[in-house]
């Protein structure tokens, strides 16, 4: 199959042959069109495709495209600004310490809501929605604090066999240290002093304090004017991207179970996944109208 290739797999199963599809949907999340593309492609790389199909195939004049900030990226929304249409995407995290350190962001506009609108020279023509969610702070700080704890309990062995003399030199320090201080993503948290005979583990607190003062904060960069979309409604629409997901798992797993695919040429895989996108067509008004018999809710 012309479109099978190896590239990176979401389950784990590397080396094996896949394709990779692109869903849109509208903001209900009711599917509207999907993009069967080679298996080694990076998700960026097709939204072009897509503002071509938006535009061109739907000839659709006004859309605002929503993508989290793996999709839109910086290159795609210079495509997406030349092509005329509108974003809700949001920063990274670096980009957000950059404008914390600039005096931008500031922890003071939460006081009283959690929600704020901020605008910065590194965004021009942009307005940036900065969002606090409180639940989210104390969740990503119980996590921090337990993945200091093990990495600290993981490198605690190789302290005691410096300190007992059983692993000397410090090139071998320094490999045993390594397989093991990145584990659980926080090794930037951790200053190392190692010599021949010597092993010292500390937290980087200061970091760790910068860190934790921006939990629960993300910013939401758009292109739509505040006359269209409003703060709130610009970050209920980001968080619509949920709908998209939870289509990605129909297809995908939970309820049309897209794979296997047996078919080898290129127009009959697309045309298997496009009668599962069909399937799915129908699948979701019939959930919503039998919601109330299942007791289903949000």
């Amino acid at each position: 199959c012309p479109l099978a290739k190896r590239g990176y797999s979401r389950d784990g199963r590397a080396g094996t042959l896949q394709v990779e599809y692109g869903l849109v949907t509208d903001e209900a999340g009711r599917p509207v069109a999907v993009e069967v593309v080679p298996g080694d492609t990076a998700d960026p790389a097709t939204v072009p495709a897509l503002i071509e199909k938006l535009q061109g195939r739907f000839d659709l004049a006004d859309v605002v495209l929503v993508g989290d900030r793996g999709m839109l990226t910086s290159a795609r929304i210079a495509g997406l600004r030349a092509a005329g249409l509108g974003w809700i995407s949001s920063l990274r995290a670096p980009a957000i310490r950059k404008l914390a350190d600039a005096g931008t962001l500031q922890l003071g506009l939460f006081d009283e809501r959690g929600l704020a609108e901020i605008a910065s020279p590194d965004h021009p023509g942009e307005r940036l929605v900065v969002c606090r969610n409180p639940l989210l702070a104390e969740e990503r700080a119980r996590k921090r604090t337990e993945l200091l704890a093990a990495t600290e309990a993981r490198l605690a062995p190789i302290v005691a066999r410096v300190e007992a003399g059983r692993l000397r030199g410090a090139d071998r320090i320094g490999l045993a240290t390594g397989r093991v201080i990145d584990r659980y993503k926080v090794a930037k948290h951790f200053a190392l002093d190692i010599g021949e005979d010597r092993l010292v583990v500390t937290r980087r607190e200061e970091a760790i304090a910068q860190e934790a003062a921006l939990d629960g904060l993300y910013v939401l960069r758009t292109s739509v004017a505040p006359e269209r979309l409003d703060s709130a409604e610009v970050v209920r629409a980001y968080k619509r991207l949920s709908r998209v997901e939870r289509a990605f798992r129909g297809l995908k797993a939970v309820d049309l179970a897209v794979r296997p695919i047996h078919h080898r040429t290129s127009d009959r895989v697309r045309a298997h996944i496009f009668l599962c996108l069909l399937a799915y067509y129908v699948q979701w008004p019939l959930e919503r109208a039998g919601a109330p018999l299942r007791f289903g809710d949000e």
